[in-house]
């Protein structure tokens, strides 16, 4: 079953590796933040989702990862919207799309890492490549959902 709200890719959760077809022409409005580190992450996340989600989204937030996340990296943050944004700061642009290996986190952020240990390792395991990105798609809204309870989708773009 499908969710009606773009970048939900299903109503239950990737307990496996799975391989999935991203949704073509999904609108979103984002913002990039070029050369972050992982410790960059709480003040972005924290400072600029509230100004993107004045564009209206109609779907859940997502992070695109470009580049070694260990090290310096290039970070888009976003949502889902009906149309092209108008305000300051946020760009409109379209979901990735094509091939990926998805797989669902369920619990707080503290455990994303592990989560991401595991699905890199089976999308070695399947002979994959270095990806040419990584996302996440907080499924769900840490305002409104307790912290153990948060379903995170991970993405390697393949």
């Amino acid at each position: 079953m499908t969710s009606s709200l773009p970048l939900i890719l299903r109503e239950e959760p990737f307990f496996e590796a799975t391989e999935v077809f991203l949704p073509e022409a999904v609108q979103v409005a984002t913002m990039e933040f070029p050369e972050v580190r992982l410790d960059d992450l709480p003040e972005i996340f924290d400072g600029h989702f509230h100004e993107i989600a004045q564009a209206g989204p109609i779907g859940p937030g997502f992070a695109v990862y470009d580049g070694d996340v260990s090290d310096e990296f290039d970070l888009t943050i976003g949502f889902p919207v009906a149309g092209p944004a108008d305000v300051d700061g946020v760009d409109n642009c379209l979901f990735p799309t094509g091939r990926a290996l998805v797989m669902s986190h369920l619990g707080g952020f503290d455990g994303l890492g592990s989560a991401w240990e595991l699905l890199m390792e089976m999308h070695f395991a399947r002979g994959g490549a270095a990806p040419r990105a990584v996302v996440e798609i907080y499924v769900t809204d840490p305002s409104v959902i307790a912290h153990d309870d948060l379903r995170t989708d991970l993405l390697v773009l393949l």
